[in-house]
């Protein structure tokens, strides 16, 4: 499963969108801790843009 093409090109792109689909429906439905989880899940996509905009040679 390691060496599948389709996962290593859009596996970790589909995970930020499925977590970011969390993020925003917990922010929608929930009140108390979803909040604080819609506030990290819509978060993280921003905190991976920025570090590779400001890092481009780490690719960890």
């Amino acid at each position: 499963m390691k060496n599948n093409p389709f996962t290593s090109l859009w596996g970790k792109p589909l995970l930020i969108a499925l977590l970011s689909l969390a993020g925003l429906i917990a922010a929608l439905v929930g009140d108390g801790v979803w909040d604080i989880f819609s506030w990290v899940a819509l978060a993280l996509p921003l905190i991976i843009i920025i570090r590779r905009y400001y890092f481009p040679g780490n690719q960890g």
